[in-house]
């Protein structure tokens, strides 16, 4: 197995991947200077990437290559998300204190075994959420190793240096600890509205503590706005009563996509749930590139930012 560490630092650029496009930030400042962005986005044509795996590699490839030759990111550490919908993530408790190096050897000798994965050869990472006397409460983070691996080299072959691992919704929460701090202090919820997909994390913390992709069935505009809104409700809930047994909520909702798009999702969601619904927007007078950048690029922008983040 190889262990890819996802809670690690350091990168310059930021690229995330889904069924419909690639999108990729520059970032030429750091934490304290966060206006050096280039942003750039490729639609990608039906086929190419198909639930967050790469079908045409080769047009996938002249793609990226072409964005880096844009960008001028040849041979800059790149941070880039695995798909959502290749992401496994669990919580485990366990008795007593557990130190990382039984955690570690659990983890690895039960794999396959006591935790059941819908794929073969997993890359994992886990992150302790409690340690104390009355149990040892874990993160478990999984992806098949041949997905990763193939996104790693074909950003080596596209002329990036892939240094690390992570996933979309760390992108969204490091930007919005960066400019939106006051957020950070409520468990929340941030939805990602794309075509017919929805992306929807859950953070309590600095913890992503729950992780889903929903593909939706296309209906017209009133119907598929009610579906989407149906099925965060349902994810909300599941995780409240289901993985969080009620002992704590979400306090807030935040939605970002394309602007049109996030308002018909905003009006059918606030009508469904207690919580307020909001839309996160980018500061364009913090960004360099405020003609092409978009709240889209968001998650990108996070993994970019990394690099200054200590």
């Amino acid at each position: 197995m190889l262990v890819i560490r996802l809670f690690q630092n350091h990168a310059s650029v930021g690229l995330t991947v889904s069924d419909y496009a690639i999108r990729m930030v520059l970032s030429r400042g750091n934490a304290d200077i966060p206006a050096g962005f280039t942003y750039l986005e490729k639609p990608l044509e039906r086929g190419i990437v198909e639930n967050g795996r790469v079908k045409d590699e080769q047009t996938f490839t002249d793609y990226l290559k072409d964005m880096v030759r844009v960008l001028k990111a040849k041979g800059k550490k790149t941070y880039f998300a695995i798909p959502t919908s290749q992401l496994i993530l669990r919580q485990f408790d366990f008795p007593g204190v557990k130190s990382d190096s039984e955690l570690q050897n659990y983890f690895f000798i039960e794999m396959g075994n006591k935790i059941q994965l819908p794929f073969d050869k997993p890359v994992f990472d886990f992150h302790v959420i409690q340690r104390e006397a009355t149990g040892t409460n874990v993160l478990f983070i999984a992806a098949p190793e041949h997905v990763v691996l193939k996104y790693r080299k074909l950003q080596s072959n596209a002329g990036l240096n892939p240094v690390n691992a992570e996933f979309s919704a760390l992108g969204i929460d490091r930007w919005v600890q960066h400019f939106h701090p006051e957020i950070a202090e409520q468990q929340r919820m941030y939805v990602h509205l794309e075509n017919e997909s929805l992306y929807v994390s859950i953070f309590s913390g600095d913890i992503p503590m729950f992780v889903r992709q929903v593909n939706l069935e296309t209906a017209e505009p009133d119907t598929f706005y009610l579906n989407a809104a149906t099925e965060i409700e349902r994810m909300l809930n599941f995780y409240q009563y289901s993985v969080r047994k009620g002992a704590d909520e979400v306090a807030m909702i935040y939605l970002f996509g394309d602007h049109g798009h996030t308002a018909l999702l905003q009006n059918a969601l606030q009508a469904l749930v207690p919580q307020d619904v909001q839309s996160l927007a980018i500061d364009r007078e913090k960004i360099n590139d405020p003609e092409t950048i978009n709240e889209t690029s968001i998650p990108a922008i996070g993994l970019a930012m990394k690099e200054g983040m200590k």
